[in-house]
């Protein structure tokens, strides 16, 4: 393959070749130009590394398959919707104090009791045991209702209205959350359009990606020009074929094996640094070499941990959280603690846990699930905390972590048997976010009515399928502002394009009642 001298960049090649294609051209333009801008910007004003005073971590925790949040959070007692979950949901009833002759006879409670200023009495879900006490710790708050639209929609106007692409489908619903576009095709993710916007000017020294998954690729993080890094919970995802961490082809010193292994790693190293005529040959290699780059600055940062006196794996050991979630959440604590190393002031990172499309048998399922997540994101809230009390150059209010979904699921239950029952899909849905910065202990936006059929409700025999009340770009656009996203600015509108259709979520005092940050 031949050389050439002068090779173009990813970066270079997006904004030349595909300003013109399709719909992403203005957008992808835009980017360009206001990245441009901020970075100028940020020189004129002296910017430097800013680790410490400035650090901050957005991380996303998605549940796939549309987690019923129906039964995370539960009108308990004299809630005056308590009795409508009682008899609604049937089968799929977390007990919540109200009889019920057939599944709750003795009127039993076995949710986890919050107190929510303003809400009457509500539970948790029975296995949601540290996100109860983050809750009542102020650590931990719920948003309501939320989920994807292009405009504001409502029961009246639902006929009328411009509703999201392949609505109550998992791929579409999945891909909007992570886009906020609910009414284009999927062009990049709002994480990836905010790294493309502020990327040069935040990590001036950065060392790798500021996007971080520990779940594999994802449309929150792709479609821009900065490429989203993938780790484990022990570090870096090596290449195959070398050994554990390279041991069949390396020596201690770093120096290659003479062995064929060895050899074999020499010569894949060698190729890597050819520059390649075409294209696709050199995103190829460009990505492969960025791999191995990343590998030693992983490294190097997982080792944070052991000179801060912190031991992650007893932490997570303790809260039971060996789940595949739980490992993730570790991997993203490890880089939050050897975050000098990684040289960003900004970081974004994903974990995801699936199996939420219960169809059936969601009595047997969801706690499971809903155990897996709860001791994942509890051990994480403690090792911020911990990392908190080791590192005099971090705080507990500089990560924020927010959980999404595909969507909520139908009221009512598709069966009427304990054994078999489930829910199907639907729409708007709760979410929790956790950390420092939240005002936690609190629901914002806007509890529905719980009632097929109700103002809420989607028309025509829907099962219950609440309309949002308020958008992923409300929700999101308070997470981005947070991170240091201007409100109101351009780049927020570049962001987030159709944020102004809705209720401006950072206007104090408004209904958009989005106040958790």
């Amino acid at each position: 393959m031949s050389k050439i001298l002068k090779k173009i960049s990813r970066r270079q090649f997006l904004k030349a070749g595909t300003c013109g294609a399709m719909t992403i051209g203005p957008l992808v333009n835009t980017i360009a130009q206001l990245s441009l801008i901020n970075s100028a910007s940020a020189s004129a004003l002296g910017g430097g590394a800013l680790i410490g005073s400035d650090y901050k971590a957005l991380v996303c925790v998605f549940l796939r398959g549309g987690c019923d949040t129906n039964n995370v959070l539960i009108p308990i007692g004299s809630h005056p919707q308590a009795a409508s979950y009682a008899a609604d949901r049937g089968a799929v009833a977390v007990p919540n104090g109200i009889v019920h002759p057939t599944y709750n006879p003795d009127g039993l409670n076995t949710t986890i009791p919050i107190t929510v200023p303003g809400h009457g009495e509500f539970g948790l879900h029975p296995s949601l045991v540290n996100l109860a006490a983050m809750f009542g710790a102020n650590e931990a708050g719920f948003v309501n209702n939320v989920g994807t639209l292009s405009e504001p929609t409502t029961q009246n106007g639902y006929s009328t209205s411009s509703l999201p692409k392949q609505l109550f489908s998992h791929s579409d619903q999945v891909t909007q959350w992570m886009s906020s576009i609910a009414d284009k095709p999927y062009t990049s993710g709002w994480g990836a359009r905010v790294a493309d916007l502020y990327n040069d000017t935040w990590n001036i020294n950065s060392q790798t990606s500021m996007l971080i998954t520990a779940a594999g690729t994802n449309q929150f993080m792709n479609g821009g020009s900065l490429n989203q890094y993938s780790v484990t919970s022990s570090g870096s995802i090596s290449l195959t074929g070398f050994g554990t961490n390279y041991a069949s082809a390396l020596n201690t010193d770093g120096s290659y094996k003479t062995n064929s292994t060895g050899e074999r790693l020499k010569a894949l190293e060698r190729i890597m640094q050819y520059s390649h005529a075409h294209i696709i040959e050199e995103g190829y290699s460009e990505v492969i070499r960025s791999a191995r780059a990343n590998e030693a600055v992983i490294a190097e940062a997982i080792k944070v941990e052991a000179s801060l006196a912190i031991d992650y794996d007893a932490l997570w050991t303790s809260y039971g959280a060996d789940s595949g979630v739980g490992e993730e959440l570790k991997a993203v604590a490890r880089l939050i603690t050897g975050r000098e190393c990684l040289g960003n002031n900004r970081q974004i990172f994903f974990v995801d846990l699936g199996g939420f499309d219960n169809h059936a048998d969601i009595n047997g399922d969801l706690p499971v699930l809903l155990d897996q997540l709860d001791r994942a994101v509890g051990a994480f809230n403690a090792a911020m905390k911990e990392l908190d009390t080791k590192d005099s150059n971090f705080s507990y209010d500089k990560v924020t972590t927010f959980q999404a979904s595909d969507f909520n699921r139908t009221w009512t239950p598709n069966g009427t048997s304990v054994g078999t029952a489930g829910t199907d899909h639907a729409w708007g849905s709760h979410t929790f976010v956790f950390g420092g910065a939240v005002n936690g202990g609190q629901f914002y936006g806007t509890y529905p009515e719980l009632a097929v059929g109700s103002v809420d409700d989607v028309p025509s025999g829907s099962r219950g399928r609440w309309i949002p009340t308020t958008s992923v770009d409300q929700f999101a656009a308070v997470l981005a502002n947070w991170f240091g996203v201007p409100a109101n600015s351009s780049e927020m509108q570049t962001i987030f394009p159709n944020l102004d259709r809705f209720q401006d979520p950072f206007s104090i005092g408004n209904e958009a009642n989005l106040g958790f940050l």
